[in-house]
């Protein structure tokens, strides 16, 4: 197994960092929406946004880790 180029490396921190943000983006947007379903959407902006941003950012860095414990398991 070779070791990883540097620039392997770099784009591999941008997909991460990229892929956390917008699911953090993603969660806060789910999260802030109100009476989506009653016909009179609205955005507000809450505690309830941060803790969504957050935990979607979570989830996007948690998806990758996983990715990369795989990735070290099958020697790849």
């Amino acid at each position: 197994m070779s070791d990883r180029s540097p620039h392997e490396k770099s784009l591999y921190r941008v997909i991460v960092v990229g892929t956390s943000l917008s699911f953090g983006v993603l969660a806060a947007i789910v999260s802030s929406m109100q009476d989506f379903f009653g016909g009179n959407a609205a955005f507000h902006f809450s505690l309830r946004t941060i803790a969504g941003f957050v935990i979607g950012a979570a989830l996007g860095l948690g998806f990758w880790w996983l990715v990369g414990r795989w990735q070290k398991m099958r020697g790849l």
